[in-house]
């Protein structure tokens, strides 16, 4: 008698795993996955790898330790912690600063081919601004929002955890995130660092014939400066012409600049060389505009760039002096000092 009990309760003990071992065994629909082990538990994400060739490239090669990331050797996510959430909205990965200024140092234009939506709760999406995905920066929508498809670009769609989702908090550890391929097509999709890189080269080509279709004074410009102009994820091109060396300023410090001012056109509207003294003003406070400000926060003593702004990051839609409202303006910039 004692020993068919004891055989009843082993019975007992084993069922649940037994369910456990046979759901672990479920088979996965042909496709390409993404599984996160985190301290609540997995998640596990369905990739829209053929729609979204580039976006999804870039995560799995992340996800598999293949881009060669300086300062993060091997699989990038892993052992990060989830450095943002809005509660009952999104949480957010890919910054091991945790600041949600850090991450890799590369950017590329979204994709517009996205099948899937952030309206529906769960969805894997890069951090994205001014219409260009963040290199590393990834964000899952907890119950989903439809208005994000006007800003974001869906790559990927929650198939199982719900339940840890929610449980999910900030400062919450990944330790793992795997990539699984089901099936002889997704077995197929093995993207490297090359491949990745050549797709953002492409990206960012095509992006510039479409930007310089529509802005054909701006392409000019650009063409003139040649070779080494970079984009901001506000808009603003910039080429450094002179690196310069120590800290950068902050909010609140008083700054000293020497510029020259020009519209598309070549007419020059102001310059602080010809008036024999820098301008100054404290940044964060004074009324500079928005392009200056962001700009200012990345330079150095010393350092001198030229910057094209977008109208948004000049003066808008208003009229300023012989500055017609909408323009596009160029600043050749000197950082002089700041204290």
């Amino acid at each position: 008698m004692k020993h068919k009990i004891l055989c009843l309760m082993l019975l007992v003990m084993l069922f649940p795993l037994s369910l456990f071992a046979q759901e672990e065994r479920e088979p996965l629909a042909p496709g390409l996955y993404a599984r996160f082990t985190t301290v609540k538990g997995e998640l596990l994400f369905l990739l829209d790898y053929e729609r979204l060739p580039l976006t999804v490239s870039n995560f799995v090669a992340l996800a598999e330790g293949k881009m060669n990331i300086q300062d993060a050797p091997g699989p990038y996510y892993n052992g990060q912690k989830i450095f943002r959430n809005i509660q009952g909205y999104a949480l957010f990965l890919g910054d091991p600063e945790g600041t949600g200024e850090g991450g890799v140092d590369y950017r590329f234009p979204q994709e517009e081919r996205a099948l899937l939506s952030a309206g529906t709760p769960g969805s894997l999406m890069m951090a994205s601004r001014q219409g260009r995905d963040h290199g590393s920066q990834i964000m899952i929508v907890i119950n989903g929002d439809p208005y994000l498809d006007m800003k974001y670009v869906p790559f990927g769609q929650l198939e199982k955890g719900e339940d840890v989702l929610l449980k999910l908090k900030r400062d919450d550890t990944v330790s793992k995130v795997e990539i699984l391929r089901v099936g002889t097509e997704a077995q197929a999709f093995q993207p490297d660092e090359e491949e990745v890189r050549n797709l953002i080269a492409a990206a960012n080509k095509a992006e510039l014939e479409a930007f310089a279709a529509e802005h054909p004074d701006v392409a000019r410009v650009l063409e003139a400066l040649g070779e080494g102009v970079e984009r901001s994820e506000t808009g603003i091109f910039y080429k450094v012409y002179r690196p310069g060396s120590g800290a950068t300023p902050r909010p609140g410090n008083t700054v000293r600049m020497h510029y020259s001012g020009k519209m598309l056109t070549g007419q020059e509207f102001d310059n602080s060389y010809m008036r024999g003294e820098p301008f100054q003003f404290v940044l964060g406070k004074d009324g500079v505009v928005p392009g200056w400000v962001e700009t200012t926060l990345s330079m150095q003593p010393g350092e001198q760039r030229t910057i094209i702004l977008p109208p948004e990051m000049a003066y808008g839609d208003r009229a300023i002096g012989p500055i017609p409202a909408g323009s596009w303006l160029v600043f050749n910039i000197e950082l002089i000092d700041f204290q």
